[in-house]
């Protein structure tokens, strides 16, 4: 029997859009992981690093741990990564918790933008 996958990483090259799909609780250590595949996934646009747009699809779960918001706040709070920040992102959350966690995040990079449907974030993330 196979572990339920606790994501996917989809690129829509001509959109410039990178989608995490977070499909189960991500502990810290799982999602330093996610992180790394994600960053791969971006650093694939190559010139067009920065031009692209990021999803964050976190709407399969209510809640993630503290400790793991904590280390999402870090990674956008480092300099280091900031050559491969997203020229828009966007959090899909179904959940008040999910919300308030989103929005800690967002202290850390006040332009995120949060959204309760996909449909609604990935439509912000295109529009000009």
């Amino acid at each position: 029997m196979h572990a339920p996958q606790t994501h996917r990483i989809e690129i829509d090259r001509p959109r410039k859009l990178v989608m995490l799909e977070i499909r189960a609780m991500l502990s810290p250590e799982d999602a330093a992981w996610v992180g790394e595949e994600l960053r791969a996934a971006v650093r694939s646009f190559g010139d067009e690093v920065g031009q692209h747009l990021t999803l964050y699809d976190a709407s399969a779960v209510p809640s993630v741990p503290t400790a793991t918001i904590d280390l999402m706040q870090r990674t956008f709070d480092n300099p280091a990564v900031r050559s491969l920040w997203a020229r828009k992102v966007a959090f899909v959350v179904t959940t008040a918790t999910a919300r308030m966690q989103a929005r800690r995040i967002q202290q850390v990079r006040p332009d995120i933008g949060i959204f309760a449907s996909r449909d609604e974030a990935i439509a912000w993330l295109v529009e000009p």
